[in-house]
């Protein structure tokens, strides 16, 4: 088995990779390479073993590597990175858009993938989206790519055990703890099975035993029935902290709901009150926001059957659309608000004379 060096198609980055199989693989690591399907090593795709001459492309060759150079020093473009390091968006594409600009930044100004690599290590968001990836002297526990897909795994496995909602709002404070504690995904993945199995197999009364001193607890503490299942004893189990971020979470969800009420007079569902939540609205902001959603329903369902539209607003629709950004909910709004202006200016536009004759603007 032997290592060979393998060039991206553009010449400017270069690995290595094992050209024979090993036993039980059906592509060695290298057909896998330069196919394009290493993890973390996209960017091999098309490669080839000897680096290519690039010193003097032809027109359409410049156009398709989208670069240029002036006194020999190469500029990489943003498409480029994420090309290179198409794992950076995945698990976070808002942060991971801002480490490829720091990188393709980084590379710019030294020509060095280096430095490229430093500058994107040293961005505020790295340290945010990689928490827990550094030691205490500064090196790397693993790989940028080798953490998002150990995270992923952990996630996939979270969600296996039915426990997804956990794992979306706790993955992010779980898995650096994993790290620091050498705990790899297979390893979670036994200790998560064990703890279902034992649960799973507890004794039926004394099974239900422990959901109704949990289920009393939860009542005491929120006023209300909160079921609690096999998930709910699992997410205990395996994090102390999950009783009182059960309890947090269902009264934001009840601050919502109930802010809800107030400013439209209507029901909001927990799963609907939970989206907004998720998506980040605050409840001192929830007001405002419900109550400008609750008059923009109510004027753009009119100005739809005014126009003779198929189409009703909801004060939660609207809501909805403001906080998560929905650009076409926007533009239908946009469109009606545009239709009723137009018609008022032709409105006003138009006159009469005494002898009926009508002068101005008039409709075609």
């Amino acid at each position: 088995m032997a290592q060979v060096i393998v060039y991206t198609a553009d010449g400017k980055f270069s690995t290595t990779a094992n050209d024979e199989k090993r036993p039980g693989e059906t592509r060695s690591e290298l057909e896998r390479l330069l196919a394009g399907d290493v993890a973390g090593r996209e960017g091999y795709k098309g490669g080839s073993l000897s680096k290519p001459d690039v010193s003097a492309p032809d027109a359409e060759e410049q156009q398709n590597l989208n670069t240029v150079t002036d006194n020999n020093a190469v500029v990489q473009t943003l498409e480029q990175t994420r090309v290179l390091l198409p794992y950076l968006t995945k698990l976070d594409p808002k942060r991971g858009e801002a480490l490829i600009k720091a990188y393709t930044e980084g590379f710019n100004e030294t020509g060095k993938a280096e430095f490229a690599l430093a500058s994107m290590r040293a961005a505020p968001e790295y340290d945010e989206m990689f928490s827990g990836i550094k030691r205490a002297d500064g090196s790397l526990r693993l790989t940028e790519a080798q953490y998002l897909q150990n995270k992923e795994a952990v996630i996939i496995h979270l969600n296996e055990a039915g426990l997804g909602g956990y794992a979306k709002t706790k993955i992010d404070a779980l898995f650096p703890t994993l790290l620091e504690g050498n705990v790899s995904p297979n390893e979670f993945k036994t200790r998560l099975d064990t703890v279902r199995r034992g649960i799973t197999n507890l004794d039926g009364e004394l099974k239900q035993n422990v959901m109704s001193q949990y289920q009393q607890y939860f009542e005491s503490e929120l006023g209300e029935s909160l079921p609690v299942t096999e998930e709910v004893l699992l997410a205990i189990a395996i994090d102390p902290e999950a009783t009182s971020d059960i309890i947090g979470e269902r009264l934001k969800v009840a601050n919502i709901g109930a802010r809800f009420q107030i400013s439209t007079g209507e029901e909001l569902t927990a799963d609907q009150a939970t989206m907004f939540i998720s998506a980040g609205l605050a409840p001192t902001k929830a007001t405002p926001l419900f109550e400008t959603a609750a008059a923009r329903a109510l004027t753009s369902s009119r100005l739809a059957r005014r126009f003779r539209r198929d189409q009703e607003y909801t004060a939660v629709q609207l809501a909805q659309a403001e906080i998560t950004k929905d650009f076409e909910t926007q533009q239908e709004l946009s469109r009606l608000s545009a239709q009723a202006a137009s018609e008022s200016a032709v409105e006003i536009g138009a006159r009469k004379t005494k002898g009926g004759a009508v002068t101005g603007l008039t409709e075609a």
